[in-house]
Formats: C-alpha cells, structure tokens, sequence
C-alpha cells in the first residue's frame, strides 16, 4: 500500500517535467518567432530594443493633418472676400495655447478669446474635473501646424474649422498620485478650433451661447448675406466689421 504515495510522487514528477520542458519549447518557438519577425521588420533580432526606438519615435513624431485649403479657401473667399486665413490661423492657435493653459492652471479666464459657447464648455469642464479633484497638467505645449480643413454653412451659421498638430506632456493628478498620461512621455495629438459667424440669427438655436450676428453700425439692421459691403437698409460700408463678428466656439481633441 505504501508504494501508491510513491507511483503517485513519481507520476506527478514526470507529468510536471513533462509540462516544464513543453513550455520551455514553446517559449523557444515564440522567442524564435518573435526574432524572425524583428529580422523581417527591423533588420536585426533585438525585438525588444526595436519596440522601444518604434515608441520613441513615435512619440517625436507629429500627428498629420487634414489641410482643405484648396477645396476652401475659394468658396471661403467668395462668401468672405476679406476673411484673412493666415490671421485666423494665429488666432485659433492662440485660443488653442489659451484653452490649455486655462486646464493646466484651474483658471477659466485664461481664455481671453472665443465665445460664450466655448467659455462655457471650458467652465463645465473645469468644474467636472475640479468635482472630481483631479488636476490636469500640460506641460511644454507645441503646435506644430495648423491648417483649414473645413468650411461649411448651416444653420444658420458659418464654420471654419482649423486642425492643429499638437505635442506636449499630458499628466491627471488625483490625491497626488498620476492617474493618466505621464509625466516624463510626448504626447503626439490634434485638435480641432472651429471658427463662427452667424449668418442669420433667427436659424441659429441657442444664439446666447453663440457668436453674435452682424449688424449695421449705423443703423442697427441685421446684415444676413454673406460678403455685403453696403448695408441693404442704409447703405452705410460694413466690410471691415466682417472679420470682427468671427469667433471661435469649438475646441476638441481629435487624436
């Protein structure tokens, strides 16, 4: 009887040997595979040190982005023959570098442009994180490009939509401790800055919250066509306020 503990001891010894050189032959297979593969993408066997550089470079590398100048800029400039796009494009990425800063720094009023729309998301979006005591860092902010990818009419409303290649390190704080991003890694990202005009106020829903129509500076009269030069009620010149009633009502990551 006491030989079965034995048999059974033995038999166990043997099955786990068994499993033991299995799983070192597979792990020879999957190590060989894995060389293989670094051999046919890379060019050397180090697979390891090979993820690392795809990852640093990665992290160096700028996010593309969308540029539809070509298929915009000339209906942009039929409706708006005076809308500068060089000029808004420093403007949005300027509201861009102010909306980050406002994040980083826990303060609204960082962002001195853009409407009551995007100051209100901005505010809501503080408010949540600060609910949640969780503190969001930016650190080192690069834009890299910016180019008009958009230009659409509805709704009353015109919208420009600009695209930005952004780096910077990303880290959320909570009780001290990091619960997202790092705070030694690049983080490669786009952003989209949408860019209105209200074309005709009684379309627009939540036209509080939304850029201003033009009006006349004489008369007061709304002005609903895109591009007037002459007031339709006075005939007073209002080309040069078109480009001051564009505002920036969007600011979203894209990554």
């Amino acid at each position: 009887m006491r030989m079965f503990p034995l048999i059974s001891s033995i038999i166990f010894l043997v099955l786990l040997a068994g499993v033991m050189v299995a799983g070192f032959v597979i792990y020879l297979k999957i190590k060989n595979k894995a060389k293989e593969i670094s051999r046919q993408v890379y060019g050397n066997d180090d697979l390891i040190a090979n993820l690392k550089r795809q990852e640093e470079l990665y992290e160096k590398t700028p996010k593309s982005i969308s540029d539809g100048s070509s298929i915009y800029v000339p209906k942009l400039s039929r409706d708006f023959p005076d809308f500068n796009v060089d000029e808004m494009k420093a403007r949005a990425e300027n509201c861009l570098r102010e909306y980050l800063l406002a994040l980083d720094t826990n303060n609204a009023s960082a962002l001195q442009d853009g409407n009551e729309e995007l100051k209100e998301a901005l505010f809501l979006r503080l408010n949540d994180l600060n609910l949640r005591e969780i503190k969001e860092h930016y650190e080192g902010v690069k834009i890299h490009n910016t180019v008009l990818n958009t230009y659409n009419r509805y709704g009353g409303r015109c919208v420009v939509r600009f695209q930005s290649s952004v780096q910077y390190k990303f880290w959320a704080e909570q009780d001290g401790k990091v619960i997202r991003g790092s705070k030694d890694s690049l983080v490669q990202t786009r952003y989209i800055i949408d860019c209105c005009y209200i074309q005709d106020s009684e379309k627009v829903e939540n036209i509080g919250a939304a850029s201003h129509a033009l009006n006349c500076p004489n008369c007061g009269g709304v002005i609903k066509n895109l591009g007037m030069k002459f007031c339709p009620y006075c005939g007073s010149g209002i080309v040069e306020f078109n480009i001051k009633v564009w505002n920036f009502c969007t600011i979203k990551e894209n990554a």
